[in-house]
């Protein structure tokens, strides 16, 4: 965001914001593909699980298939319905404006692509959510949200511990 800041500094903001309404696009395009990529990974595991226990697959091998259609899936469905978490994500967390959204996104893309690459999960949301409040940030630091901030760590902090005690708690429970 900084460097978008200084390389169009001389130029007039509402001509900056008309280009980058059409940057975004290719920044969403980047960013569903990478969310695509590496959540997919989960359902395909999911799905090759499903083949070799049905006895489709001898071993545990994920095919062509089943990687693209997952990519296929997760893109389609960030592309066609994710815009309005990051919707949601820029107005709450703070105010985005069509640079600020495409710097969010192209960053949040290249986090998850650089960890897909080396089959590595990571979280999505944590990435995109963190990349809104570094861009939100490089305004002022009081344009983020903190409250919301807060509550979304809060969030991330609980989420290990108590799943984990669910699933102890509905193993004994099934037992």
């Amino acid at each position: 965001m900084v460097a978008v800041h200084w390389i169009f500094r001389s130029t007039m903001p509402n001509k900056v914001d008309r280009w980058f309404r059409w940057l975004q696009l290719a920044s969403s395009a980047i960013f569903s593909f990478s969310h695509g990529a590496n959540d997919a990974q989960k359902t395909m595991g999911i799905i090759t699980s499903v083949l070799v226990t049905a006895g489709y697959l001898d071993t545990f091998v994920v095919p062509k298939s089943v990687i693209w259609a997952a990519y296929i899936a997760i893109a389609a469905g960030t592309m066609s319905g994710g815009w309005r978490i990051v919707r949601t994500m820029g107005a709450r967390l703070t105010r985005l404006k069509p640079r600020g959204g495409f710097c969010a996104e192209t960053a949040a893309a290249l986090s998850i692509l650089f960890p897909t690459y080396l089959h590595m999960p990571v979280s999505t949301t944590h990435v995109i959510s963190t990349s809104i409040m570094g861009v939100g940030a490089t305004k002022r630091l009081s344009a983020v949200k903190w409250g919301v901030v807060q509550r979304i760590l809060w969030a991330w902090v609980l989420t290990l511990p108590v799943t984990a005690l669910l699933g102890y708690w509905l193993d004994r429970l099934l037992q």
